[in-house]
């Protein structure tokens, strides 16, 4: 837990603000595949949740 605790304190607003934009473009990707079960809001979740998980690792390794 401390680790992320110094992750969390080095974490701009400008961080925090494309960390939430990646979350919310995942989820409604996800929501809009669970809606319609369409291969292509599919591929567009995969992708979009892929860009949030790419981003979390990215803001760990900010020094």
């Amino acid at each position: 837990m401390e680790e992320v605790e110094r992750v969390v304190e080095k974490l701009s607003e400008k961080d925090v603000e494309d960390l939430m934009h990646s979350l919310d473009h995942c989820l409604l990707m996800a929501n809009k595949f669970y809606e319609t079960r369409k291969p292509e809001y599919y591929a567009r979740m995969e992708a979009t949740c892929g860009k949030f998980m790419e981003l979390l690792r990215k803001l760990r390794k900010k020094e």
